[in-house]
């Protein structure tokens, strides 16, 4: 019996200290777990603080949140203007103790000495946003566009930036890759926040002249008549040119007479269609040089090429749009603007160069002077 009791077996003695050293590393990790989510807390809750400790002597920061930006994008903006700590943090922030769908644009005046709340709290109520109204004209170009955006303070480098951009747009979707905007910026009066891009300046003519496009079903009209979008925009760029001032239906008589050339295979005759690339060459010319009419090339003399141009000359209204969508009836080839007996300004229409020649003779006056 004596034997047997000292040949017990000293394996369990083992597991128990295996046991042990198991629950070591397990209450360690754990205790480093919980120092770590501890360090992210205290971290987390660093983050939320302000940047600068600068009591009434902060300096103001204009920040500038546009229409439909999301938090990610408020987030690495104020990260980088310098008034958070992390825009992960921001995010976190919105996620679980705010909310990104309460963000509303505007301009913001912040400073350094703002924390995450009270820069949240600042976007959800919103300020009285600024904006400014912006008039783009049919009939305009894309010089005159860029005109007006200077007029309303954008650097030049950044309208250039914008008007090379590409844009993923369905008005855009039949336009040559080498083609530029002319003829895409919808004429209208717009109303824009303060601190817009010029990008989303152009986005929005674009919205417009397709509203009124699939409105009006001419998308489809366009396709039967055997025009791209682009085609027909650039044909309702020249209906607009020569006649743009005149009612709508003078534009459907011109939209006529211009397609019925084409139609048979004619050059188009229209100067204005020269006189746009003469203002391209020579922005300062004399409108009374009538020698560009000979020394302009094709495919922009209408005069001498058939086909339409390679693209838009101005941007087309509504109703030029309309116009070549649904042409009057009639078999004119003609047309020239002058002044009836009265001295008012008309459209005349012929059929024949003899019947053209003489509207010249008796309506032109000085407007055949000027190109």
């Amino acid at each position: 019996m004596e034997n047997n009791e000292m040949n017990i077996n000293p394996t369990p003695k083992k597991k128990s200290k295996v046991g042990k050293i198991i629950l070591f590393i397990f209450l360690t990790l754990f205790l480093l777990a919980i120092i770590a989510a501890g360090g992210a807390y205290l971290y987390y809750k660093k983050s939320l603080t302000s940047v600068e400790n600068c009591g009434d002597n902060c300096e103001t920061v204009k920040f500038v949140v546009a229409e439909n930006t999301g938090g990610a994008k408020i987030a690495n903006d104020l990260e980088e203007a310098g008034l958070i700590h992390s825009a992960l943090t921001f995010r976190i922030y919105l996620k679980f103790e705010a909310s990104e769908m309460n963000l509303k644009p505007g301009e913001y005046d912040f400073n350094k000495g703002m924390d995450v709340e009270q820069i949240v709290k600042s976007l959800n109520e919103g300020v009285v946003a600024k904006t400014f109204n912006l008039t783009f004209l049919p009939g305009g170009t894309l010089a005159a566009a860029r005109e007006r955006l200077q007029n309303a303070g954008y650097r030049d480098e950044d309208i250039t930036k914008a008007f090379e951009a590409t844009y993923d747009h369905p008005l855009l979707k039949s336009k040559p890759a080498d083609a530029t905007l002319e003829g895409y910026i919808y004429g209208e009066t717009y109303e824009f926040y303060v601190g817009e891009t010029v990008e989303n300046i152009l986005k929005r003519t674009f919205d417009e002249m397709y509203k009124v496009i699939q409105n009006n079903n001419l998308e489809t009209k366009y396709q039967n008549m055997g025009f791209t979008l682009h085609q027909a925009i650039t044909l309702a760029s020249v209906v607009q040119s020569e006649a743009g001032i005149m009612s709508l239906a003078d534009q459907k008589q011109v939209a006529q007479v211009f397609e019925l050339r084409l139609k048979r295979g004619m050059v188009l005759g229209s100067d204005a269609i020269i006189a746009y690339r003469a203002d391209q060459i020579n922005p300062n010319r004399s409108k009374t040089d009538m020698s560009y009419l000979n020394t302009i090339p094709c495919p922009w003399n209408s005069r001498k090429c058939a086909g339409l141009p390679p693209s838009p000359i101005s941007n087309p209204g509504k109703n030029a749009l309309v116009a070549v969508a649904e042409p009057a009836e009639g078999d004119y080839l003609y047309f020239i603007s002058g002044y009836d007996a009265d001295g008012a300004l008309k459209m005349f229409y012929a059929r024949t160069e003899a019947e053209h020649n003489a509207n010249i003779r008796n309506h032109c006056g000085d407007l055949c002077k000027k190109l």
